[in-house]
Parts: C-alpha cells; structure tokens; sequence
C-alpha cells in the first residue's frame, strides 16, 4: 500500500520539478532573446495601437476625424439614435430615404440601405429589408466595371 503512494508521490515530484526547470529556461531563453527582439520591433513597423471596445470595427470607427463620409455617417448615426429617444422610430425610414436621394456617394449609400434594412427588420417584416436589401446589390453592382 505504501509503495503505489510513495511511486505517485515521487513521481508527481519529479513532474513538478521538470515543468519548472522548463519554465525557467523557457523564460531564461526569452529573456536573452527580448532586446534583440526589441531593437527589431523597433526598426519594423508599428503596430496600431488599441482602440479598446472599438477594436476592429472598421477603418473611421474610433477616430475623430475620418473624412466627409464618417462624418455625415456619425451624424446619421446620432440623428437616429435622437430620434429613437423622441420616440419617433418610424421617422428613421425617412431619413435614410432622404439621404439616398440627395447622395450618389457609394459608402454612404450603403450605410443608408444598411440601416434602412435594419429598421424594416424591427416589426420582423423580412420581406421589406430583403427588397431594400436587394436595391442596393443591384445599384452596387452596376457600379462595378464590366
């Protein structure tokens, strides 16, 4: 009886012991290896910094400036989200539609048949945002060269 507990105790002792001295070479050999990798990372390209929970959302999200066009988007952005607090939800449409119609620019277009999907989808009226969804497919592809 003694022996199987004395045979796992020296061997979970020996396994501890081994993680450990791997660990220590392991940070030993990455220690040694930091201030060649430093001088490299300095010379290379630097990474973007990290924009916390904006993180990936695309190339304007997050950033002050961004063009005409991320500054007409946060604009239609805020504007909706107003509108939401008034409680004049069903004017969002609206809005959208007017903007497709006072804008030929791609971007913003998309972003307007975008959101007026996404508020077609609210009464879970599927068949609305497909259409609306399908309009710009179609005027996107015409875009496209031939």
């Amino acid at each position: 009886m003694r022996r199987p507990v004395l045979a796992l105790a020296l061997a979970a002792l020996f396994a501890a012991g081994g993680s450990a001295f791997l660990a220590t070479t392991t940070t030993a050999q990455a220690a040694s290896n930091a201030p060649a990798d430093m001088a490299a990372a300095q010379d290379g390209p630097q990474a973007a910094p990290h924009r916390g929970q904006r993180h990936g959302r695309g190339n304007f999200a997050g950033r002050q400036g961004g063009g005409p066009v991320a500054m007409a988007m946060r604009d239609l952005r805020a504007l909706e989200r107003l509108y939401l607090l008034d409680g004049r939800g069903k004017d969002i449409e609206g809005l959208y539609r007017d903007v497709l119609a006072r804008t030929q620019n791609p971007a913003i277009r998309q972003f307007a048949y975008g959101r007026i999907a996404r508020n077609e989808l609210k009464p879970a009226d599927a068949g609305k945002a497909i259409t609306t969804l399908r309009q710009s497919l179609d005027e996107n592809l015409k875009r496209l060269p031939q």
